[in-house]
């Protein structure tokens, strides 16, 4: 009997090795054939074994049936390696129910081989399988279910205990069929993955689980801002994963994109911790753990419900660092805008060069740490605006001010880069900012030099390009983002501006100085 139940055990590991081996092979050959310009346009992006075996690590669910949801299945990566998670567990479940969708008809017969090969992994651990595949537009299917039809009443829709994505990435238009199709239950996204993510979670049962590898983006700006908010009212969540390099979950694909990996559960309650984790990569084992406050990842009264990484204990360091600046820019009486030069509509008013009938033009080549080089004669950008009747609305007053770069280069150490506006140097009574820079400002007028001075160092900190990445996973830096930093008061800001002269200190004499100046704060975690 012993030697039996042996042989059966060995069996069942051949299964689950031969089902996730083939299932791998099976990508990396659809990768090969299908044509680049479709995945584009399906947004499909096939998840490596190493990282499919992660997110299927990340449930928790031990109901005797598991009904899994998988929107976007591709050859079936992510299904089949739950499938040999759930088999090589102690207590297996009785019976596991597939749902793959999957819109591209090339790949129904690879998706039809793993469900075979589930089964027969499944017959192995003695648990019942049942697949079926949904060569349905995801989307457009799961709005009839969440809707309703005549014949098919929302009351009757199926509910999943699991859901497991990897979502297409592609802009939703607006005005598009599939905006229109999400606003009948109540769904405002702008892109593919979000909306996938908004659908699956109204399919979850109550206490439902959600596992997902998305891009980071979500987590901050305006654009997921409602979604933010209402998958964070549905969802809780418990468990997050970064991965240290932009390039290794896809590198397949050839994709530089920040993803996150996320476990969340179908509660209104909240946990009182999150699990923050980390690796260098999908074939990295060794992962960093890091248990944080629920609220230090999701605060309350973020009216933006920006989701923040703490990765570990400097992380936790520098959130109670900046924690100790209150002032709000509306309290400090400042706002922050992007530039009004769009240069596609202002084209017939950009001049390459200065000329008398002009006003100086910045763009971000312009802007470096600290300061402002204009004009820049090699650059292929524009340096000057015709100063006529009709771009009078995109100028402001030639006055002090703070611009921050909205995009930094991959190359850049750090995403913001923020630098003094210096009227003086300027010959002109206005001045243009192109819209790829934010710049600081009072209802529309410039700062005070001492004022512009401590802001930009503020801005330039070690600490808070640390604090900003925590919650952006990209490089873009948002007017929002900005609004959603925490500042010290005007006082302090005046009494370190007081400190800078004209030669911007270098970065390691300005964290120095904000330490000094503005905490009480270890040299060790300035450095980082």
């Amino acid at each position: 009997m012993i030697e039996n139940l042996a042989y059966k055990d060995m069996r069942a590991n051949q299964e689950r090795h031969h089902l996730l081996d083939t299932v791998d092979f099976l990508r990396l050959d659809a990768t090969r054939k299908l044509d680049t310009d479709r995945k584009s346009d399906l947004g499909q992006f096939f998840t490596p074994a190493s990282v499919a075996h992660l997110l299927a690590s990340l449930f928790e669910c031990t109901s005797p049936t598991i009904t899994l949801l998988d929107a976007g299945a591709g050859v079936g990566s992510l299904f089949s390696a739950y499938v040999a998670h759930l088999c090589e567990k102690d207590t297996p479940p009785e019976h596991i129910h597939i749902v793959a969708y999957e819109i591209d008809e090339l790949l129904l017969e690879y998706l039809q081989e793993t469900l075979h090969l589930c089964q027969k992994a499944c017959e192995q651990a003695d648990i019942q399988f049942t697949g079926e595949i949904v060569q349905k537009d995801f989307l457009a299917d799961g709005v009839e279910l969440l809707a309703g039809t005549l014949f098919a009443p929302a009351s009757e829709r199926p509910a999943f205990t699991c859901a497991l994505l990897n979502p297409p990435y592609r802009k939703i238009q607006t005005g598009s069929t599939e905006r229109k199709l999400l606003q009948r239950i109540g769904v405002e996204t702008s892109n593919l993955y979000t909306a996938f993510l908004a659908i699956a979670t109204q399919l979850l049962a109550t206490s439902g689980e959600l596992v997902a590898i998305t891009p980071r983006s979500f987590c901050n700006g305006p654009y997921f801002k409602n979604f933010r908010k209402s998958f964070l009212e549905t969802m809780s969540l418990h468990r997050l994963h970064v991965y240290d390099s932009r390039k290794q979950a896809f590198r397949d694909n050839d994709v530089l994109q920040e993803n996150i990996i996320l476990h969340a559960v179908k509660e209104r309650e909240k946990p009182s911790t999150v699990i923050i984790s980390s690796s260098s990569g999908p074939e990295d084992d060794f992962i960093l753990m890091h248990e944080v406050e629920y609220t230090q990842v999701v605060h309350q009264e973020d009216p933006e419900a920006f989701i923040r990484v703490v990765q570990d204990d400097l992380s936790e360091h520098i959130v109670r660092n900046m924690s100790t600046f209150r002032a709000s820019l509306g309290e400090l009486g400042l706002q922050v805008s992007t530039g009004r030069v769009v240069d596609f509509r202002a084209e017939a008013f950009l001049r390459p060069e200065p000329e008398p009938d002009t006003i100086p033009l910045l763009y971000p080549t312009h802007v470096s740490y600290g300061s402002v080089t204009w004009p820049k004669l090699d650059s292929k950008k524009p340096n000057a605006l015709l100063d006529v009747e009709q771009s009078r609305t995109l100028q402001v007053p030639n006055e002090y001010y703070v611009l921050v770069k909205r995009f930094s280069a991959k190359e850049e150490k750090k995403r913001i880069v923020a630098a003094v506006y210096d009227p003086t140097t300027m010959p002109a009574t206005t001045v243009g900012f192109e819209n790829h820079l934010n710049y600081f400002h009072q209802h529309g007028r410039g700062l005070t030099p001492i004022l512009a001075r401590g802001l930009a160092a503020y801005l330039n900190a070690t600490l808070v390009d640390s604090f900003f990445r925590q919650f952006n996973g990209h490089t873009q830096v948002n007017a929002t983002d900005l609004r959603n930093i925490k500042y010290p008061s005007r006082q302090q800001l005046e009494a370190l501006g007081e400190k800078i002269g004209d030669q911007f200190p270098t970065q390691c004499e300005l964290d120095q100085l904000i330490k000094e100046e503005l905490l009480d704060m270890p040299e060790e975690e300035v450095e980082q």
